[in-house]
């Protein structure tokens, strides 16, 4: 079986010059797609730490640990820099290039050591178990039990091969779904019974940001960007059976409960 060790070697000469270390990065509370949804604040966890866990370090290679003992790389860092502070160290870590078609992708077998979140490269090979489809965005949830963001949102609909499962569960069922605005808090309450169900609808938010709704699309008009602020969510599943006459109901019952005529984004 290849190794992460062997797949280094093979594209940088790191290795043979310097010392790194593995960091698996896990949260208990969290899916690997919520753990890597804020990349940003991701690597400012990873450059504070209580300990000078990377004295003596000259690179990492890190990943994000998801079910079982396996772990997701996304990148490999230089560590160039250490300064002390009240809460202990901040190191410098600045991304090194190369590693792209691996980032989010590569998947290692931890080992049983799983409470070792920082190990020596040298002398722990780690196997490679997988290598996710690029525009993975994790196992499907369950219909009722997640949020897209938009980029989330706009990475399913170029990459449905990766995320058949999400595909499949969006395109089979009608239903009511809720978009927020993380800005203001307001929201809008839609339907969709199409041919294929909530993703036929959202598939049209993935490609203009706003989906033709009338007040989103002025709130993009302000802004360009702005459809970057909107969540999506579904709030209930309907019978294919049922008429579009009585999912609209069911969407004007929603709206009226949460006040997204007199408060929120529906127009109508």
């Amino acid at each position: 079986m290849l190794t992460f060790k062997e797949v280094l070697s093979l594209k940088t000469d790191i290795l043979d010059k310097y010392k790194v270390k593995y960091v698996r990065h896990k949260d208990n509370r969290k899916q690997y797609r919520e753990l890597i949804k804020d990349r940003a604040e991701l690597l400012k966890y990873q450059a504070d730490q209580s300990k000078n866990v990377f004295e003596k370090c000259d690179y990492i290679a890190s990943f994000v640990g998801i079910e079982q003992s396996r772990a997701v790389f996304i990148g490999m860092f230089k560590v160039d820099g250490i300064k002390e502070n009240s809460c202990g160290y901040e190191y410098v870590l600045n991304e090194v290039d190369g590693f792209d078609d691996f980032k989010e992708r590569l998947v290692i077998d931890w080992g049983k050591s799983a409470i070792t979140w920082h190990q020596w490269v040298d002398s722990n090979p780690k196997n490679i178990v997988e290598l996710l489809p690029k525009g993975y965005l994790g196992e499907f949830p369950g219909l009722l039990d997640f949020t897209l963001e938009y980029t989330e949102l706009k990475k399913l609909g170029e990459n449905l091969s990766a995320n058949r499962e999400w595909y499949l569960q969006l395109s089979s069922i009608n239903g009511i779904y809720l978009i927020l605005d993380k800005v203001t808090g307001n929201q809008y309450i839609g339907s969709a019974y199409g041919k294929e169900g909530i993703w036929q609808r959202w598939s049209e938010y993935s490609k203009t940001g706003h989906g033709g709704n009338e007040l989103l699309k002025d709130l993009c008009l302000i802004d360009s960007q702005y459809y970057k602020n909107f969540q999506f969510t579904i709030l209930q599943s309907l019978p294919s059976n049922l008429s579009n006459k009585d999912v609209i109901a069911v969407e004007n019952l929603y709206k009226k409960k949460l006040g997204t005529k007199v408060f929120g984004l529906n127009k109508n």
